[in-house]
């Protein structure tokens, strides 16, 4: 008998956190500067009243089916037709996801570290990592994230608390001054961050339950959107809404701001070193269930046999997909709906045929 693999509730709450703030932390402040300036702060209060809601459709389709991940449900819902091609539609973003993580991992170091190096070798190394964890499983994975949350917590706190004293408060006024709908022209990007804790939808059967599970879970989104606030309202009280919004990666900016005793500078290395941390979960935990999808919609055996051809796309994918930082930027900006929409809006229609089944069911026995 298969032995069950099984998480505890502090380590879900670290992949749902690590995963939503790891990558966005870099861009969101640029990103939503664009959409509401000064306001930004609000663009992520909204994403985070989103995010919640959609953790909770996870979390309600668990209840339902707590012996099945997103695949099965589909399937089990949709029949084996219809289900099978929406089950590989979320494989498929599983893996496109990671091949984004993946190519912002190199992006990354080729433009605030290091250009001589050839991207490849920076794209070799992340699916390697990848290919380690993934191949020892997500109980192994799941400690280190657990980890690293709270290296990553307690690395960003400690930068803009050490920034205190050079924060204009005055750069945030007046505070929407042109209404709370116009900056909800950012939502969509900003919802689209907070959705990426969706890899949850194929974690959740495997954590060991107890009543504070949804609290743990909820949590976790409070969490981000904290960190994510505080970076938002850090950079825009440091630069100012307009040139925050010129900076390719404002956090980097921002660290290189803080000093200590007029000689220790330069902490990029600190945040250089939590921010790979949180791409390499969010690549290991996306292709962790790309994986554990394609094992449960074609009932395979020996799901590690797929790893290196799977990783090997990946990589191509990762590699070709984009010319550079700036048609990366544009995609994620422009083509938010595609990743909302595999984060919210299918798992939301299945949550709806779920209930509609249920209370039909209920009518039938009942008659």
């Amino acid at each position: 008998m298969e032995r069950r693999i099984t998480i505890s509730n502090i380590q879900l709450m670290s992949l749902i956190a690590i995963t939503s703030i790891g990558t966005s932390s870099l861009y969101a402040p640029a990103t939503l500067a664009r959409y509401a300036e000064r306001n930004s702060w609000f663009l992520v209060l909204a994403g985070g009243a989103v995010g919640l809601l959609n953790l909770y459709v996870f979390l309600w389709l668990n209840r339902m089916y707590p012996d099945k991940n997103l695949i099965k449900i589909c399937m089990h819902l949709l029949g084996p037709l219809v289900g099978g091609i929406v089950a590989l539609g979320f494989i498929f973003y599983f893996l496109d996801i990671t091949s984004w993580v993946l190519r912002e991992f190199s992006q990354f170091f080729i433009i605030a570290l290091n250009p001589i190096i050839p991207q490849n070798w920076y794209l070799i190394a992340g699916v390697v990592m990848c290919l380690y964890a993934v191949f020892h499983g997500l109980e192994v994975f799941a400690r280190v994230t657990e980890i690293v949350f709270f290296i990553t917590v307690a690395t960003l706190l400690t930068i803009y608390l050490l920034l205190l004293n050079q924060y204009h408060p005055e750069y945030l006024f007046p505070v929407l001054e042109e209404g709370m709908i116009k900056p909800l022209s950012g939502l969509m990007i900003s919802t689209s961050w907070f959705g990426d804790m969706m890899c949850v939808s194929m974690v959740l059967q495997h954590v060991r339950k107890t009543k504070r599970t949804m609290a743990y879970a909820t949590w976790a989104i409070g969490i981000t959107t904290i960190l994510m606030l505080m970076s938002v309202l850090s950079c825009t009280m440091l630069f100012g809404a307009q040139t925050t919004e010129t900076f390719t990666y404002p956090i980097v900016s921002l660290i290189q701001n803080i000093k200590l005793f007029r000689n220790i500078e330069r902490f990029d290395a600190g945040l250089v070193a939590v921010w790979v941390m949180s791409s390499f979960i969010k690549i290991t935990v996306y292709f962790w269930a790309a994986v554990q999808g394609l094992k449960d919609m074609l009932r395979i055996r020996k799901p590690r046999l797929f790893l290196i051809p799977l990783a090997c796309g990946f990589f191509l994918c990762s590699k070709y997909k984009v010319w550079g930082l700036i048609e990366l930027a544009t995609f994620y900006d422009k083509q938010a709906w595609y990743f909302v929409s595999f984060q919210f809006f299918i798992p939301s229609l299945l949550l709806l045929i779920a209930l509609m089944r249920r209370d039909s069911h209920k009518r039938r026995v009942s008659s």
